[in-house]
């Protein structure tokens, strides 16, 4: 038989769970509500939807050396496939709430001269540390470091002088530049039938024109006939300024070893095919029309020679650290996972006049994707860099009109 201070006992704790309960029940109601209400703010914003799918999961790096960065510059490189890697980086950025080195306007940090940090510190946000170094400029390494910090990871992107030229002499139109259509261009090479003054004029107030690759690498167009001697001793300085060179015509190889240096796991550099011409556009040479050419394009073709031999000489590295075959282990799954992407995000591969809004790019030479824009992450495989500029541009805005010019941090949202 229960006693009286039993009974009471038990009626007080009956009204004190009672008192309880119902504060819980409120409690939980209003942090319910505000959960509701802040997610769906989440939710509403074109970032958080991509950082909800952020590729978290996927396998690291084996690379005992490699050393995860935020402070990362990538020097790109007219048409080199520079924009697909620029899209991965652009990815990185958002995933990671990283910041770009961004002018005020246009997508250029330099164009005829080198490159000055000013171009980014002479903006509303240019009291922002950078973490992101990607858009088209004239490569200047003091002046990137000097911006960035000695911790950034330095790297590029090059490709056949002969096929970069031949896109590059299309897609801006340079017939008009210099008079004749590409193969008339070529064939006036090969038979000597050419003033020197003329073919080494460059386009656009000097911005395109011969040995691109060299010229965007920061070489004067006044050095492209130094001695070999000479312009070896400038690319092995060159090879001392970035880390790694990847190479157009072995993407898969090249992204898997950038993941490999970053510690990333593959699906961060997971990608669609981005600014490729139309099949059409492309022009075909002979080989001895090629050959000529790349004769020309001496600078380019030794560049090119050089840092083909080191991506070589980095994929044996990597299979030494691994096993003889890990890197076309890694290629195959480098492949299944883009076909996913593939598979999950693209409706169909079109051209670009058939693009519209954040898809769209400024010429109608190239191809682009019309996208699954239900899946959120989609999008940000396939949107043009003005799109993603304008989100930067955006939010860092946003931040430097909150942030003391003598605040440093090194990420931002």
């Amino acid at each position: 038989m229960p006693t009286k201070r039993t009974k009471m006992l038990n009626k007080f704790g009956g009204q004190l769970t009672g008192r309880f309960l119902v504060r819980y029940l409120v409690v939980f109601s209003v942090a319910s509500f505000f959960f509701v209400f802040t997610y769906h703010s989440y939710r509403n914003s074109v970032l958080e939807d991509l950082l909800v799918k952020s590729l978290v999961d996927g396998v690291r790096s084996t690379n005992q050396e490699c050393r995860p960065s935020d402070k990362i510059a990538f020097m790109k490189t007219h048409k080199c496939a520079s924009s697909t890697v620029e899209n991965i980086l652009f990815r990185h950025a958002l995933r990671d709430k990283l910041n770009l080195a961004l002018p005020s306007g246009g997508n250029y940090l330099s164009r005829v001269k080198l490159f000055h940090r000013n171009s980014v510190l002479h903006t509303k946000w240019g009291h922002l540390p950078v973490n992101v170094f990607t858009l088209h400029n004239r490569w200047n390494y003091p002046e990137t470091i000097a911006l960035m910090g000695k911790s950034t990871f330095t790297f590029t992107i090059i490709r056949d002088p002969v096929d970069q030229f031949e896109s590059l002499y299309v897609y801006m139109g340079l017939n008009k530049f210099y008079g004749k259509d590409f193969i008339d261009f070529v064939r006036a090479l090969k038979n000597n039938k050419y003033n020197v003054t003329d073919v080494n004029r460059r386009a656009v107030g000097g911005l395109f024109g011969r040995n691109q690759i060299a010229f965007d690498l920061g070489m004067s167009p006044a050095e492209f006939d130094n001695k070999p001697l000479i312009i070896k001793e400038w690319i092995e300085q060159l090879d001392k300024q970035f880390e790694l060179v990847l190479i157009a015509e072995k993407m898969e190889q090249s992204l898997i070893l950038l993941a490999d240096f970053l510690c990333w796991p593959l699906e961060y550099v997971t990608h669609l095919e981005l600014n490729a011409r139309k099949p059409e556009m492309n022009v075909r040479l002979t080989q001895d029309e090629r050959d000529s050419l790349a004769k020309w394009l001496n600078v380019d073709t030794m560049l090119y020679r050089h840092f083909s031999q080191r991506l070589d000489d980095h994929v044996t590295n990597f299979n030494e650290r691994n096993k003889p075959d890990w890197m076309e282990e890694q290629m195959q799954i480098l492949r299944r996972l883009n076909s996913q992407v593939v598979e999950r995000c693209v409706i169909e591969r079109v051209g670009n006049e058939k693009l519209k809004g954040k898809f769209l790019e400024t010429s109608n030479s190239i191809m682009g994707y019309l996208i699954h824009q239900n899946v959120p992450e989609c999008e940000f495989y396939a949107m043009s860099e003005p799109a993603y500029l304008n989100i930067f541009r955006e939010r860092m805005a946003q931040l430097a009109a909150v942030t003391p010019r003598n605040h440093t941090f090194t990420k931002f949202w």
